[in-house]
């Protein structure tokens, strides 16, 4: 059953997403996944970035077509606004005046240039709650630099401890700390929400990336903290278990993982293999041995996984009592069985792009079924629908910042210069064209 908005756990909570490429974005997302209503506010000066990448820059509206921009909006109102004009910066202090949250991830000094600092949009709201998401938090040495996912993994010391023994440090190959970061941002914003509503106190959240990030590296810290000992790169390797890697399977470029823990994993694993005399050796005897001698181990796992399928063989792991999986590569994400019974990824709709997969969100909540109401709003697609009927405007003020170029449908680069304070703007209607 699908559910309306009305019914979800932040339904009546208004949030204005100023947010751009993917850590801040997803974060506004899970907010409006759970009901609240995200207003994204973005410029037609200055789109949110991620509009432009992996873009088809062949089709007329191509600021509508990426697909990173697609999957990190859904849920959500767009509404365009300049806030590098007065009347952009007015508009968004009436939002404020009946908004509950504002969510930002510019770096730290932007907020204030634009005159709409924390402090600033308190006085208006004293019950706000604003989400600053930067990369190294309001405070330190660090803190006016300016991050990337990959940055926060290097200094939160991932990429030191990922990446072959031989090799040098390796990044997670995706964007583990902006997902890491979206899903802390989406946690402090409900902890404040219902901090509010137990005291009727707004309060600003200073959110940094990097810091989200450092406890993934856990076990090596406090295995240092406690014993000194500086671990470094191991590859698909572990600390602790063995056999323990990514293996050959049947196929062009299909792989199995396998983790095998103590003995009693190696017993069933054996009996799995049908005991092969070297698993009775001395050198696997025990975890000891086996990590010991973990290049010929592998070798002999290599060889066994080789030639069979990767998916019936996680089967029989799995039934064993055994962790294993296949790697999947994204097309198999979404033919998965597992993933398609659990409902996943969901379908929507969306002019420019047509009916696509997205992926979902990894909770389900037994009283209320959460499924995607929206897919991504286009440029501007909601500017009416919110100046009408959040701050009552009306149709003249709403065309005289269309005029203005303060809000718009089209990048401003496509359209002529807006007119000077000076020129008559009444018959000034902009020149739209591609």
């Amino acid at each position: 059953m699908k559910s309306a908005a009305s019914e979800l756990p932040l339904a009546g909570i208004r949030v204005l997403d100023l947010t751009t490429w993917w850590a801040g974005p997803l974060n506004a997302m899970i907010l409006a996944d759970f009901g609240a209503e995200v207003v994204k506010i973005e410029a037609i000066q200055r789109l949110d970035n991620w509009r432009a990448t992996l873009a088809d820059r062949n089709i007329e509206q191509w600021w509508e077509t990426s697909p990173l921009f697609n999957s990190a909006q859904r849920n959500k109102f767009d509404l365009t606004l300049n806030l590098a004009s007065v009347r952009g910066v007015e508009v968004f202090k009436q939002l404020v005046a009946c908004s509950d949250v504002v969510c930002e991830n510019y770096s730290p000094r932007v907020m204030p240039q634009l005159g709409i600092a924390y402090e600033v949009l308190r006085e208006i709201n004293p019950r706000l709650i604003m989400s600053s998401q930067t990369g190294f938090g309001l405070t330190g040495p660090w803190r006016d630099y300016v991050s990337f996912a990959q940055v926060a993994e290097t200094l939160a010391g991932l990429a030191h401890l990922t990446g072959r023994e031989d090799g040098p440090p390796t990044f997670a190959g995706q964007m583990l700390g902006d997902t890491l970061s979206a899903l802390h941002g989406a946690l402090a914003v409900m902890i404040a929400l219902d901090e509010r509503a137990r005291t009727g106190r707004g309060q600003h959240i200073d959110l940094a990336q990097l810091e989200t990030v450092v406890p993934t590296t856990a076990q090596a810290q406090l295995d240092y903290q406690m014993n000194g000992r500086v671990w470094n790169r191991v590859g698909n390797r572990h600390w602790r278990m063995a056999p323990h890697g990514c293996y050959p399977a049947r196929g062009e470029d299909r792989w199995i993982v396998i983790a095998i823990d103590g003995d009693e994993e190696w017993k069933r694993l054996g009996e799995l293999m049908a005991n092969p005399g070297w698993t009775r050796e001395a050198r696997f005897a025990t975890a000891a041995a086996r990590l010991n001698n973990a290049d010929a181990l592998d070798q002999l796992i290599a060889a066994w996984t080789r030639d069979q399928d990767r998916d019936e063989l996680a089967h029989q792991l799995q039934r064993a009592g055994l962790k294993a999986g296949p790697v999947l590569n994204p097309a198999d994400l979404l033919e998965d069985p597992h993933l398609k019974a659990r409902g996943f990824f969901q379908y929507l709709d969306r002019e420019h792009v047509g009916r696509k997969p997205y992926p979902g969100i990894g909770i389900r909540f037994s009283k209320t079924p959460m499924h995607d109401r929206m897919p991504a709003p286009a440029l501007g697609q909601h500017n009416e629908e919110i100046l009408r009927r959040v701050l009552g405007m009306s149709d003249q003020e709403i065309e005289q910042l269309e005029r203005e170029q303060v809000i718009g449908k089209i990048p401003a680069a496509l359209l002529q210069p807006a007119p000077s304070p000076a020129e008559p703007a009444e018959d000034a209607a902009p020149v739209r064209g591609k």
